[in-house]
């Protein structure tokens, strides 16, 4: 594709995800929003005005047969991502899915299968969003790839908060988010994916997995009215993996607990470990442990301070898929790798009650 090109987008989904899409597209330079699809037309015209976007439409097949439109961004609640992303394919256009990609396992096959099938266009889930396109990322895999840490043979993350609840503290009015039919599940998957591709990206996504052991999963805990009468996600989990190679891996996450814990991440290797906040708004500190003398010496820690790009995440993954479009960079997060990590989450979710 042309690097001068200005590419013509679409959002099918009009909520706070598409409004940073937008603004995130705009800031590029080299992307024209055209199009906005909302089944709530009185909002509709509201939309436009805002942003300035020309066409508007009920019916999101409008944008999928016009042939001016380059790509689509789907911004809809995840039970609808399936039916979206296969018209868009069919349709011929490029396409940036908000995660989960899908909340379903024969759902993400199909839609594996029916892209596979168009090598022409670049399909793309958005959960390399916190996680693949910051410099905290960038300096970890740089440091694992140097071999400085030896092999990495134990991953430990944690991050439990209290009454976060997945989604709707940052869009209270999204309350389809505690609706497992709607959102496919809780923080398992709101936050599940973004954990995967940080964490089995600084490893170049080659370890396998081989076993699951879900040490438990727990809804119920939040007691506070939310507001809906449907509140069936899961609010906390923990559990032990093992993949390839050796590697164990103890995860566990909570959007609501009674406890609060960093979102930290502890990585082991035979000749050092990395331990940090992954996320770009915590700290940019990068804690580094290793041994003096090829690891016969004293023990030390280094302080690593990574210089963190003002730039909001969103507004990073824009013009990550953007540039991809133009030929200037390696998608980070194709729909094969995307449906790599929610097989995992699905397994954990086949070993609940829920």
């Amino acid at each position: 594709m042309n690097c001068n090109k200005r590419l013509v987008f679409g959002i099918i989904g009009a909520g706070m995800i598409a409004e940073k899409h937008i603004i995130g597209l705009q800031k590029t330079g080299n992307a024209v929003v055209k199009w906005v699809a909302r089944n709530d037309e009185s909002r509709l015209k509201e939309f436009q005005q805002k942003f300035d976007i020309p066409f508007g439409t009920v019916n999101y097949l409008d944008i999928l047969s016009d042939p001016e439109v380059d790509a689509v961004v789907i911004t809809s609640p995840p039970e609808f991502h399936f039916a979206m992303f296969i018209d868009a394919v069919n349709a011929g256009k490029h396409i940036l899915l908000e995660k989960p990609a899908a909340i379903r396992r024969s759902q993400i096959e199909e839609m594996v299968k029916v892209a596979s099938a168009h090598p022409e266009l670049i399909v793309s889930d958005c959960s390399s969003r916190h996680a693949r396109l910051q410099p905290k990322y960038r300096k970890v895999k740089e440091i694992i790839d140097s071999g400085k840490l030896g092999e990495i043979y134990f991953i430990h993350h944690n991050a439990v908060a209290r009454q976060s609840r997945p989604g709707i503290e940052y869009h209270p009015t999204a309350k389809w988010f505690l609706n497992k039919e709607i959102a496919g599940g809780g923080v398992l998957f709101d936050w599940g994916v973004y954990d995967l591709s940080f964490h089995l990206g600084l490893l170049g996504d080659k370890p396998e997995l081989e076993e699951i052991n879900l040490l438990f999963m727990k809804n119920g805990l939040d007691k506070v009215d939310p507001g809906t009468n449907i509140f069936d996600v899961e609010e906390h989990f923990a559990v032990d993996m093992k993949f390839s190679g050796g590697l164990k891996y103890y995860w566990e996450h909570a959007s609501n607990a009674n406890m609060e814990a960093l979102n930290e991440t502890r990585i082991y290797g035979t000749k050092g470990g990395i331990k940090l906040s992954f996320c770009s708004w915590e700290s940019n500190i990068i804690e580094l442990f290793d041994v003096e003398n090829e690891g016969v010496g004293k023990a030390r820690k280094t302080i690593i301070e990574v210089d963190m790009v003002k730039q909001e995440d969103n507004d990073a993954l824009s013009l990550h898929f953007v540039n991809v479009l133009l030929g200037k960079e390696e998608l980070q997060m194709p729909l094969l790798l995307a449906a790599k990590h929610l097989d995992i989450i699905y397994k954990i979710y086949e070993q609940s009650e829920y």
